[in-house]
């Protein structure tokens, strides 16, 4: 009988994957670029290399080169990281906040970790006069809010971890502040009749834009006042909020610009506004621009595509673009982390794209290991020496990886590095004439480009992927970033990269489960129970939604739904 169940689910799956779709696969132009398969394939398990770091990281015991990585206090409880491995601790959002939430996304209890409570000490972050968490905490009370990783991304974490604790009503009441913060900056920008976010930021004291003086910080942050709006209309149902929310992505669309990560939500801020509230944004443009493909000086960022250095693929990295003569890049560990977090839930609200993020998502987990220098030789990499002997099982990262050394004669590509070395932070700085030879008599044996503001991001990778058994096929949660969503049941994302059919074994958790796929718009399998066969076509995707067993599946409009519950937006 198990015999016949099996073989059953084999036939059905089968027949949706070989299957024809309702609608052709959308695509995304600097994905087509990509190869089918990274080469080599090596992805790492990032759940476990996650928990691992954050174990490591937020246990005050750890000593690193005689340096603890966290350092706590009880009384007001608080915590503080360095930037980078050896450098002075420090209470940037950036670099905090975004552990205590990545912690929490691979599992792990921030409340109680290593006898110290990190969500309470978090809550040191709001700044209770203007109603926003801050970069640091001795911005409480500055009215000037900056659009970018030192201002906004603060908020947005906050809001995070509201999502992740949602039993916690200090930190409910902090999400309800910050939306309506959101919602006066959106104001202040013109929202919703006339926007304007070529800014650089918000000053709450004069109702007018203010900011850090960076140019490129007014590109592309419209998305990051979009999503709190998204979130504080789903909280409050203020209308008004809406409102605002389309006025932000109708700028976005219409002003493309993208810098850092202010921009990374767009997407799917966009995709949840077409299929939730009827709106008829051009998802497809949003998505070319968070690739980076637009006009050079608004886009100076971009995803790397089509990239091969050193005999290895090195594609799917969040990078800055570096033009010249010899065309090259310089990702950086964050966005590259923070990026599939944003992009893959995208997939349940817009299934025809699901193939070509799919295809990124792989290239994003496999070369990310090398901007933890993993697998890269001493030429190729700042701190071999150091990294031998106090991170032998690869859990930290670099700051970034380049396309070639920092030396003049731009050897070794690709190159894991970062900033401090060549511009002088935290120690002498390194001119690019004496680089290698500086390499040899001391920085190899340092760790001041190993940066823990970039690398405490990576539970927002970790979080939501899983191996299969298929090299190359991954299992990706669409609902454990998709925060602030409408009740969904479990969804994942599956690609198969290879030129041939590929059956995988997957385990849909306890009980008996109906699967829904939303890219062929029917149940491909019933009554799943245990490891479950499924079959992908070469070059296909799935987004498997697990309904309850027998449950009935009715289209309404453009949705079907099950119980009540919405699984496929794209009917």
């Amino acid at each position: 009988m198990c015999c016949l169940v099996v073989c059953s689910a084999m036939v059905q799956a089968a027949t949706a994957a070989s299957g024809q779709e309702s609608a052709p696969s959308a695509t995304i132009a600097r994905v087509r670029l990509m190869p089918a398969l990274p080469d080599p394939l090596v992805v790492r398990d990032w759940h476990r290399i996650a928990r691992e770091y954050y174990e490591q990281l937020l246990n005050p015991a750890t000593r690193l080169d005689g340096n603890p990585l966290v350092r706590v206090q009880s009384e007001p409880p608080g915590f503080e990281i360095p930037a980078y491995v050896g450098a002075p601790y420090q209470k940037e959002a950036l670099t905090c906040l975004s552990a205590i939430n990545g912690a929490k996304l691979v599992g792990l209890d921030p409340r109680h970790l290593h006898g110290f409570d990190y969500v309470q000490a978090a809550k040191g972050w709001f700044d209770p006069k203007y109603g926003v968490f801050r970069h640091h905490p001795t911005e409480r009370g500055n009215p000037v809010y900056h659009a970018d990783i030192y201002g906004y991304w603060a908020g947005i974490q906050g809001l995070i971890l509201a999502a992740q604790f949602p039993d916690d009503r200090d930190l409910e009441a902090q999400a309800r502040s910050e939306t309506s913060a959101f919602l006066r900056i959106a104001h202040i920008m013109g929202c919703p009749e006339d926007p304007n976010f070529d800014v650089l930021g918000v000053d709450f004291a004069k109702g007018a834009p203010g900011g850090r003086p960076e140019p490129m910080n007014r590109f592309g942050h419209a998305p990051s006042v979009a999503w709190p709006l998204l979130v504080g209309h789903r909280l409050t149902g203020d209308r008004e909020m809406l409102a605002c929310a389309r006025s932000a992505i109708r700028w976005h669309v219409d002003h493309p610009g993208r810098y850092e990560i202010s921009h990374v939500m767009g997407p799917l801020t966009t995709a949840r506004l077409n299929a939730e509230y009827d709106s008829h944004f051009d998802l497809g443009r949003v998505l070319d621009i968070w690739y980076g493909t637009g006009q050079p000086g608004r886009t100076p960022w971009l995803i790397t595509a089509g990239t091969r250095l050193g005999g290895m693929t090195c594609d799917g990295l969040d990078a800055a673009d570096l033009p010249g003569s010899e065309r090259g890049f310089y990702a950086f560990t964050m966005g590259t982390l923070q990026a599939p977090a944003w992009l893959v839930p995208v997939a349940r609200y817009a299934p025809r794209y699901a193939r070509d993020i799919g295809r990124y998502a792989l290239h994003a987990a496999s070369s990310t290991r090398l901007l933890q220098g993993y697998g890269l030789d001493w030429d190729h990499q700042d701190h071999k020496d150091w990294k031998d002997r106090w991170d032998p099982h690869g859990l930290l990262f670099y700051e970034g990886l380049m396309s070639w050394d920092f030396g003049d004669r731009r050897i070794f590509r690709p190159y894991a590095t970062g900033d401090p070395v060549r511009a002088g932070w935290n120690g002498p700085k390194v001119e690019a004439r004496d680089y290698d030879a500086e390499k040899r008599r001391t920085f190899s044996n340092e760790s001041r480009n190993v940066a823990l503001y970039m690398g405490d991001h990576v539970g927002f990778l970790g979080g939501i992927v899983d191996e299969t058994d298929v090299p190359g096929i991954l299992r990706w949660d669409c609902l454990a970033t998709d925060w602030y969503h409408a009740p969904a049941y479990p969804t994942w994302l599956f690609h198969n990269p290879h030129p041939e059919v590929k059956t995988i074994h997957v385990d849909f958790g306890p009980g008996s489960v109906d699967l829904y796929d939303a890219v062929t718009h029917a149940v491909v399998v019933k009554r799943a129970s245990g490891p479950t066969p499924i079959v992908l076509n070469a070059g296909a995707s799935a987004v498997l939604v697990a309904i309850p067993a027998g449950a009935e599946v009715v289209r309404q409009g453009s949705r079907a739904v099950a119980n009540g519950i919405v699984v496929d937006f794209s009917m």
